[in-house]
């Protein structure tokens, strides 16, 4: 077990696009929900020391009661498990895990040097525990020297991406516009999970915060829709704060499961199929 290594687990979607009246996290999976089996891949990489389920209110005993599970906390030990309210947007859910981290070693009396926090997305449930160790292991090499602060895994970009425009005035007006069409080769999509020093992230996140004028204490207590510019990663956050990021060949099982095609195909891969 590496020690100090925390992961945040982001619960708390809808997943409308899933296609089942329960959300994302917790839709099973021949058996198993998403949640568990994403948890079932942090444990198995022997990384994480504590792991915390980002969720929304309404779901919020349903996540107490699949972590407090005898056969789970076996199943997960010695990484152990807990749930904390999230947010209306992503970046809510893991500024309170965050803080949540902040508040746990300030109560053992220890301080956020030398820590490490994953963000991972429950969708991502087929992540290799393997691929999970690796991006640890490489955010740790790049903190131990300064040259760099995180690691992502990220994934070969197959379709050919347009940038595009809709003007609302001219010939084109209420047409969608090519723009412009980006080299593939430099392009790749990040997965998670996403590995950082947590200083640097808790860093990141507050200067976030006083540029959108939105003082730290006040976003404490953000839940529901979120006024700030939209944040879909934390690679993100640390790119706008200048603190350098570097990128990890991905296991293709780390697809996160958003549509229900994708579902389907998580459901060939469990089964051993090649249809």
């Amino acid at each position: 077990m590496t020690a100090n290594v925390y992961a945040l687990v982001a619960a708390a979607g809808s997943g409308t696009r899933l296609g089942f009246d329960t959300p994302k996290a917790f839709v099973e999976l021949n058996g198993r929900s998403l949640l568990e089996r994403s948890l079932d891949g942090l444990a198995a990489s022997q990384n994480i020391e504590e792991a915390i389920v980002l969720v929304s209110e309404n779901m919020r005993d349903h996540a107490e009661s699949i972590v407090g599970d005898p056969i789970n906390v076996a199943e997960w030990a010695p990484m152990t498990v807990s749930v904390e309210l999230g947010g209306g947007e992503r970046f809510d859910s893991v500024y309170a895990g965050l803080v949540a981290i902040q508040r746990r070693l300030s109560a053992a009396g220890e301080a956020t040097e030398g820590c490490f926090v994953a963000v991972h997305d429950a969708a991502r449930c087929l992540t290799p525990p393997a691929m999970v160790a690796e991006v640890v292991d490489r955010a740790r090499r790049g903190v131990a020297d300064g040259s760099w602060y995180g690691a992502i895994p990220v994934l070969p970009v197959v379709d050919t991406i347009k940038v595009i425009d809709a003007p609302t005035s001219g010939p084109r007006a209420g047409q969608t516009v090519v723009e412009q069409t980006p080299d593939r080769a430099s392009l790749r999509a990040a997965a998670t999970p996403q590995v950082f020093d947590l200083e640097k992230l808790i860093e990141a996140n507050e200067q976030y915060l006083r540029t959108t004028e939105i003082s730290s204490a006040h976003a404490v207590d953000r839940v529901g829709a979120s006024p700030l510019p939209l944040v879909t990663d934390d690679a993100s956050l640390m790119e706008m704060a200048g603190f350098p990021v570097v990128a990890v060949d991905a296991d293709p099982l780390a697809m996160k499961i958003t549509t229900p095609q994708d579902y389907r195909v998580a459901q060939m891969i469990l089964n051993g199929s090649k249809g």
